[in-house]
């Protein structure tokens, strides 16, 4: 044990965290004692709720106690290293009608208390202690009664050494205790915090799910954007031009008898229109391709390998591990996932970290209830998700994006100088699991 594990143990403040404890008991204080007023007008704004002033001087008193918690919750962040997140705002004035704040109340009414005991054992009573410990040093320079140092009743003065050595182990013991009690409280301080301020998990589930929502319907509608875009650029105009072309070559050959002109005309219209189809029928092709690869239709393994052999080239080398998807396959949504992921990580990984060796690798983990994904080049590294600009591809953040609306996540290390390694974890749900295809 160190000499400050051991003062710490000994009730004595050395290390960085109990100095922090004791800087919270002490500014503590304040938001525990400013929630007296607040919880009277907490109270006014009950006994007002028969009158139609009632509702809107209870919401009021319980916005006012969100912002002592809120207080409170930066205390917790700043000096106890506990992030509690802060749950959503309420409409103004709606605040009696919801939960979160009258949680928030019944926080305000269990620090109170808490608080001032908080502050009482970490700073008096340890101060208390110390006068106790210290007793041996200045017994002699106190008279009382005639006597040299303090009396403990009226007929035992403590003014021998023993009895000082005494006083002193009795202070070391309540310096000890002071430091367990303050270290208990402490802690309840901490799960009341978690408990009582932060959003139930319920809710961090609702919130999360709304905002996968969201990803996965704004991703929808720019992929129907793109869509109609690459339509109505690409195909669409190329099939016009094969319209009009054959067009031409049926005004060229309406004639009974065509002059060789005309039927070179035709001839050449027929070519250009032929040549027309044919890029219509490419960008069609990659257009379906972009929606949901051909390829994938045979399995992700597959896949990932045709993706191996497109970028793979004499100065890059790509290794493909993808012994590990045996048994039923993913999910379709899941393998188009994973397929994308791996495609913008190896893109990545060739045109911007001049990797010289990549690694791929896909297996099922956590026994089957998981897929993973694993790219790691050699590259320069420094790769981080940024948002991406008007028009341009997502990149990372897309890809961060696209895997929470499976509830996947996406974790990315890649520190200045390589090497650059990219997991993407995807859930597979027991009943989203499907037969082999």
């Amino acid at each position: 044990m160190t000499v400050t594990a051991t003062l710490d143990a000994l009730g004595l403040p050395a290390s960085r965290r109990t100095l922090r404890a004791l800087a919270y008991a002490v500014a503590g204080l304040v938001p525990a004692l400013l929630g007296a007023p607040a919880l009277v007008l907490l109270a006014a704004g009950a006994v007002l709720c028969v009158t139609r002033a009632g509702m809107p001087v209870l919401s009021l008193a319980l916005t006012a106690v969100r912002g002592l918690t809120g207080l409170e919750r930066a205390l917790v962040r700043a000096l106890l290293g506990e992030d509690v997140p802060a749950p959503p705002r309420p409409r103004p004035l709606r605040a009696a009608h919801d939960g979160a704040a009258w949680r928030c109340a019944a926080y305000a009414v269990l620090d109170l208390p808490l608080g001032v005991l908080l502050f009482v054992v970490h700073l008096p009573v340890r101060l208390y202690g110390l006068l106790l410990l210290s007793y041996p040093l200045w017994f002699r320079a106190v008279r009382e009664n005639g006597h040299r140092g303090l009396e403990l009743t009226g007929d035992l003065p403590l003014d021998t050494w023993p009895r000082a050595l005494a006083v002193a182990a009795a202070g070391l013991a309540l310096l000890a205790v002071a430091g367990w009690a303050g270290r208990r409280l402490t802690a309840l301080a901490v799960l009341l915090a978690r408990t009582l301020l932060a959003p139930p998990p319920l809710a961090d589930r609702v919130h999360d799910l709304e905002e996968t929502r969201a990803l996965a319907v704004r991703d929808s509608a720019a992929t129907l954007r793109r869509i109609e875009r690459d339509l109505h650029d690409g195909a669409q105009a190329r099939l016009i031009a094969l319209a009009m072309g054959l067009t031409r070559a049926k005004e060229a050959l309406r004639a009974p008898e065509p002059s060789p002109e005309g039927v070179a005309r035709a001839r050449d219209l027929v070519e250009q229109a032929l040549g027309n189809a044919r890029t219509a029928l490419g960008e069609l092709r990659d257009l379906v391709r972009g929606i949901h690869p051909p390829v994938l239709d045979n399995g992700l393994a597959p896949a990932l390998a045709s993706l191996r052999s497109d970028i793979e080239s004499p100065a890059l080398r790509v290794e493909l591990h993808t012994e590990l998807l045996g048994g039923p396959r993913p999910p379709e949504a899941v393998e188009t996932i994973a397929y994308f992921c791996a495609a913008e990580l190896l893109t990545n990984a060739a045109r911007h970290a001049g990797a010289h060796r990549i690694m791929v690798g896909a297996r099922l983990a956590e026994g089957g209830r998981a897929l993973v994904v694993e790219v790691e080049d050699d590259g320069r590294g420094g790769a981080a998700p940024r948002p991406a600009a008007p028009g341009a591809p997502s990149g990372l953040r897309g890809l961060a994006e696209r895997v929470r609306t499976v509830d996947g996540t996406l974790t990315l290390d890649s520190p200045p100088g390589g090497p650059t390694r990219a997991t993407v974890r995807l859930p597979l749900t027991t009943s989203s699991r499907e037969p082999t295809r």
